[in-house]
């Protein structure tokens, strides 16, 4: 797995390359975000638009993720979902607990 970040101001944007079906790949995301948080910084977009496919523990891993950002006085915000990720996201019904956006920027101005 892959990260690519980059600073708006005080939102940090998370992009993953690669794949979240797999335990190793979940806990280096829950342990950059915790990296992240530990840098004082606690808004934070998770770009997942070269995430094309999300196993259960993959979703276990980003409600972690989201626990531990909002734990920490944050909040997580969601963008970049394939038609497949929101399927699964719709069907779970976690949109009602994961705020998601159509692009970074519109999931950085929601911070605003």
């Amino acid at each position: 797995m892959h990260f690519v970040e980059q600073n708006f101001g005080d939102v940090r944007v998370l992009s993953i390359k690669g794949k979240l079906t797999d335990t190793p790949e979940t806990d280096q995301l829950h342990e950059r975000i915790k990296s992240i948080l530990e840098e004082d910084q606690n808004k934070i977009v998770l770009d997942l638009k070269h995430v094309h496919w999300l196993a259960s523990v993959g979703i276990g891993a980003i409600m972690r993720c989201v626990l531990t950002v909002r734990t920490a006085g944050g909040d997580l915000r969601l963008t970049g979902l394939t038609e497949k990720v929101v399927n699964i996201f719709s069907i779970t019904k976690l949109t009602g607990v994961i705020d998601v956006y159509d692009s970074v920027q519109s999931a950085v101005d929601s911070f605003k």
